[in-house]
């Protein structure tokens, strides 16, 4: 009877023992897939943040292509209808502008790279009317002189400058964001293998325990009705 109670109470330990690793594993694996999905969540919201910053300032130096264009072809022909894509491009750059500064709201080096880049093309902007105004009203050589000054030239050298540091930031902050997912990535597969561990530490138990006890038992009996 003694006998049975012990392999009793040997079973329910064994239960629990069995139990143990895979409800460890289980809560374990649940906690860091839940984190997984957060970090996974925010870091595609950020990743489409930085596209998104991206195409802002493509849709900036778009504009100001336009503006070269149009200003370029009235110079050379004096012809009115050359300025379309110039008064499109005008009137365009503010709105994305706007937008641009609102997507990057929350990085402080980001707004004051787009404060200098809204002031040099507001700047490049002044020097291209300008030229239009001279080529209306004295003709091509008056407004080719200005051009030839290279002060727009300076301008889209400092535009270019703070557009390419403003893309290099943003590239940098798309690679950190998508290292921390695959880092939370490989916790996961971690986790995983850890999960597969404890249950196979579980069965391990499971099999091989209850054959250790009873042999134990056994030998145990063996002994104690071997006479001395």
């Amino acid at each position: 009877m003694a006998a049975r109670r012990a392999f009793r109470r040997l079973f329910s330990w064994l239960t629990v023992l069995t139990a143990l690793p895979v409800i460890l594993a289980v809560l374990f694996g649940g906690n860091i897939t839940y984190r997984y999905n957060l970090v996974l969540t925010e870091t595609r919201q950020m990743v489409g943040h930085s596209l998104e910053a991206s195409a802002g300032i493509d849709d900036l130096m778009l504009d100001l292509e336009d503006l070269e264009t149009g200003q370029r072809g009235y110079l050379i022909t004096g012809e009115e209808d050359y300025l379309q894509p110039f008064q499109s491009a005008r009137r365009r750059f503010e709105s994305d502008l706007a937008s641009l500064q609102k997507l990057i709201g929350d990085n402080e080096s980001q707004i004051a790279s787009t404060d200098r880049i809204a002031a040099l093309m507001r700047a490049k902007l002044d020097e291209l009317e300008a030229t239009i105004r001279v080529r209306r009203e004295q003709g091509f050589a008056a407004a080719q002189a200005i051009v030839a000054s290279n002060l727009g030239k300076d301008t889209m050298d400092r535009l270019r400058e703070e557009v390419g540091a403003m893309r290099t930031r943003e590239s940098s902050l798309m690679t950190a964001r998508t290292a921390r997912m695959r880092d939370t990535e490989n916790l996961v597969v971690l986790v995983v293998a850890i999960g597969i561990a404890l249950s196979l530490l579980g069965r391990v138990v499971a099999v091989f325990v209850p054959g250790w006890w009873r042999r134990w038992s056994r030998l145990r009996r063996h002994r104690s009705s071997t006479p001395a």
